[in-house]
């Protein structure tokens, strides 16, 4: 097992097409600004969401991912700010993520639908800890003599448009990037990704609304990752849905409206790949707050 975690370790921190190089969350259709810069303001008031995952419980060095997004409008301006501080732990290596974003919206048609350009730009450590090894496998390996720290800049980019009831998004993650280990400034540290996401509310009765959503994501050294997601709200204040990943997980997912303000939401995650026989699954905890002044103005819940 000691092995295990030390080989998680090196293929998380050298790897650079490790195919969990974006941070993996299940309740991103909650919060759009995990995924696409674009999003950031979006809503006539600003909000904050913090979010924990611990991915594949009781596997040794598991990911476990702590996220805070924190998003809202320029008063009086078609423009939006938004600004993410992610940590994840894979292994022996953390990583340490802090990021702002910039949108800025157009109106487009009669129907109230809006397009929003978004930039992001951030920068990351990642660090191997070796103290963090009990037995080291060879003490003359120069790998184990200290830990290892690299700084990346990173830069993203996002087209969203959205109505009352419906979203498209378009995302590029690590657009242009920057290994600090590289003198050429070539484009080593991080991979560039690629999102499509979107969804749409029915309301099938006074009482329910259904949002099937999707996501598919996309690197050129994967394989394509999709998802598959649909939830119901009941009152609008309960959240119940399912999501497939394809060829990794299904998840189930609640969220309930705890006061206009207040939301709070957990996911499970069910591993249906090998790896499953070896964890007990994944948990997410979610907590959201939207600072809403004038509540009377908010006609709809926060689809999304």
């Amino acid at each position: 097992m000691k092995r295990i975690v030390t080989l998680m370790g090196l293929l998380a921190f050298s790897l650079s097409s490790f195919a969990q190089q974006e941070l993996q969350v299940s309740q991103y259709m909650f919060n759009g600004l995990f995924l696409n810069p674009a999003y950031a303001g979006t809503h006539p008031y600003w909000g904050a969401t913090l979010l924990h995952r611990s991915q594949w419980v009781s596997f040794p060095g598991a990911p476990r991912t702590n996220l805070l997004a924190v998003d809202g409008p320029i008063k009086d301006k078609n423009m939006g700010l938004g600004f993410v501080i992610a940590n994840d732990n894979i292994g022996l290596t953390q990583i340490n993520d802090i990021s702002a974003a910039y949108s800025y919206r157009i109106k487009t048609g009669s129907k109230g639908g809006q397009l929003s350009f978004g930039l992001r730009a951030g920068i990351r450590n990642q660090t191997f800890n070796v103290n963090d090894l009990q037995n080291i496998p060879d003490a003359g390996d120069p790998l184990y003599n200290a830990n290892q720290s690299v700084w990346t800049p990173r830069f993203d980019f996002g087209v969203y448009y959205y109505t009352e009831r419906g979203y498209l998004g378009l995302s590029v993650p690590s657009v242009i990037t920057i290994d600090s280990r590289k003198k050429d400034n070539s484009d080593a540290g991080l991979r560039r990704h690629f999102y499509l996401n979107g969804g749409y509310v029915w309301k099938l009765s006074n009482s329910i609304d259904f949002k099937p959503s999707f996501l598919v994501k996309y690197e050129p050294s994967a394989p394509l990752s999709a998802d598959i997601n649909a939830h119901f709200l009941f009152n609008e204040r309960l959240w119940l849905g399912v999501s497939y990943r394809y060829d990794a997980a299904v998840v189930g997912m609640v969220q309930f409206q705890i006061t206009p303000n207040l939301r709070a939401g957990y996911a499970y995650d069910y591993t249906t790949t090998a790896i499953r026989q070896f964890q007990n699954g994944s948990h997410e905890i979610m907590l959201a707050y939207d600072f809403i002044q004038k509540l009377v103005k908010i006609k709809n819940p926060r689809y999304f």
